[in-house]
């Protein structure tokens, strides 16, 4: 039981970046920091991590692009939050597009609806994908360092990380932060 985090290593080299690729399509803020922790711990490389979480980030926001594009008015219908969400984002989309494109994936809860309300407004594709790359990129690398620097700080004020407990508890934390700044973000808007 003591080194029980070395049996998972093996497993996370050869599942991890299809793990991330995946997770950054589906939830990328908590993938995000995960991934900077594994980097951290030597079970990813720094420079695949980043790659595969571009690559997944990418694509998941072309699905959702794509989504709003050909289906907003039956996927609108089924969510109706979604659709006055995305209403209030229409003259942003004519007047600022390429920011919504650009900052996505650094607002909680923007990568699913600014990909979608672009779509929806037939923003340009081009601009969308190079504008969403240029954010994601950034946001990729400031991620995974924030996950890395997060890793080295957890380290050293609860010590090695060495059991499987120690990484479970590590993500659990990182996802408890995550959910406390989402609440917090969403609390304080809902005041305004």
């Amino acid at each position: 039981m003591h080194h029980m985090l070395n049996e998972i290593i093996p497993l996370i080299s050869q599942y991890g970046l299809w793990v991330i690729f995946f997770g950054m399509i589906l939830e990328g803020t908590i993938m995000i920091i995960v991934t900077g922790i594994l980097c951290y711990l030597g079970m990813i490389s720094f420079s695949s991590a980043l790659l595969v979480s571009i690559i997944g980030a990418i694509v998941g926001d072309q699905i959702w692009y794509f989504i709003g594009r050909k289906y907003s008015i039956y996927f609108l219908k089924k969510f109706p939050r979604l659709k006055h969400r995305i209403f209030k984002l229409k003259s942003s989309i004519f007047n600022k597009g390429y920011l919504l494109a650009f900052s996505s994936r650094f607002i909680y809860s923007a990568a699913i609806i600014f990909p979608i309300a672009l779509g929806s407004y037939k923003y340009n594709y081009k601009k969308f994908t190079f504008f969403d790359a240029l954010g994601v990129i950034i946001w990729s690398l400031i991620g995974i360092l924030f996950g890395y620097i997060f890793g080295n700080s957890a380290e050293y004020m609860f010590g090695e990380i060495t059991k499987i407990w120690h990484f479970i508890l590590l993500i659990i934390i990182s996802i408890s932060i995550v959910y406390i700044l989402k609440y917090y973000y969403t609390h304080k808007k809902n005041l305004n």
